[in-house]
């Protein structure tokens, strides 16, 4: 619920022309959070008690952290407000304080009233949801198995191989704050005539580096895995660094293809595929890790091939038309 929540809060907050670095900056915030897990979790695991002592301390962070949202978060700026109350159509959008019982009622009737059918119909929404499963495909893969991979092919500890998985991160939030700007930038000094048909240029450009990119890393892990864990983490650096184009991509293409009313439920939509794809590709790289003992190069092709068929359907079937308002 909070990717969805945030691209319906972007809709309102944040203007066209700054959705890519909004979005990067925010993803930006993931990455910084991973990689303080993993400087962390090695001392919790020693000094506090194991596995069981970091399950408690990021379920306590997840609470403090709740405390200024419920605070200070609203829907809209209350100048969107003020705007939105004149207009009948738009009264979803009305901020002012419901009940709980309220708040569900409207957000049944709106998922009730979805173009549902339209969503499906549209060659955009499938490469986005085919974009969106690769993308999480390797994401999951790298989070829940990339200290392993250091562990087993070099004989790491768990502090070491935490630290060799920390580059990769920081590579990410650079990267994706790249990818923002740069193509906010680009599309401001885009002619106004052609700026649908570049738009979508832009777009395929993006999401092909962020899928095409981390794909050729991955298939050259697949045929060597390196003696030294230098050039491995090189290779994995430049997977998260890359991937992080999607903020550029796939991400910021949400926001073109629906209005503010449908930009999160179409973003839940695409994200729904994507998180079970992610769940069992972590589940299946331990099968294969198990079947061919502990083969990785088997695992870095399948996950080449899965961000090559992501990229593809993207740049073949994606346009930035506007499709649901």
């Amino acid at each position: 619920t909070i990717l969805p929540s945030i691209q319906r809060l972007l809709s309102t907050w944040i203007p066209a022309s700054q959705k890519g670095t909004a979005l990067a900056t925010i993803f930006t915030g993931f990455q910084c959070g991973t990689v303080a897990a993993y400087l962390i979790s090695p001392f919790v695991l020693d000094e506090f008690g194991g596995w069981r002592g970091l399950f408690f301390l990021y379920g306590a962070v997840g609470i403090l952290w709740l405390v200024p949202w419920l605070a200070f978060s609203i829907d809209a700026p209350p100048a969107a407000e003020s705007i939105k109350l004149k207009q009948p159509e738009q009264e979803e959008l009305n901020l002012k304080q419901k009940s709980i019982g309220e708040a569900f009622q409207e957000a049944m009737s709106g998922f009730k009233d979805a173009p549902w059918s339209d969503f499906a119909k549209s060659p955009a929404v499938w490469s986005m949801t085919l974009a969106h499963a690769a993308n999480n495909w390797g994401l999951y893969n790298n989070l829940a198995w990339t200290p392993t991979f250091f562990a087993e092919q070099y004989g790491l500890n768990v502090k070491d191989s935490a630290l060799l998985s920390i580059l990769p991160s920081v590579a990410g939030a650079v990267g994706g704050l790249v990818a923002g700007s740069s193509a906010d930038a680009i599309l401001r000094n885009l002619d106004y005539d052609n700026r649908e048909e570049m738009r979508t240029k832009l777009r395929k450009i993006y999401q092909g580096i962020a899928l095409f990119g981390p794909a050729l890393c991955l298939a050259t892990l697949s045929l060597h895995i390196p003696e030294e864990p230098w050039v491995a983490q090189t290779l994995l650096t430049g997977v998260l660094g890359l991937q992080a184009f999607n903020a550029a991509g796939y991400q910021a293409a949400n926001q073109e293809k629906a209005g503010d009313k449908w930009t999160g439920l179409l973003y839940s939509i695409t994200s729904l595929p994507g998180v079970m794809v992610g769940s069992f590709a972590v589940y299946l790289t331990g099968q294969i890790l198990d079947a061919t003992g502990q083969d990785w190069t088997s695992v870095f092709a399948l996950n080449a091939l899965v961000n090559g068929v992501g990229a593809a359907a993207f740049v073949l079937f994606y346009n930035s038309k506007r499709e649901f308002d």
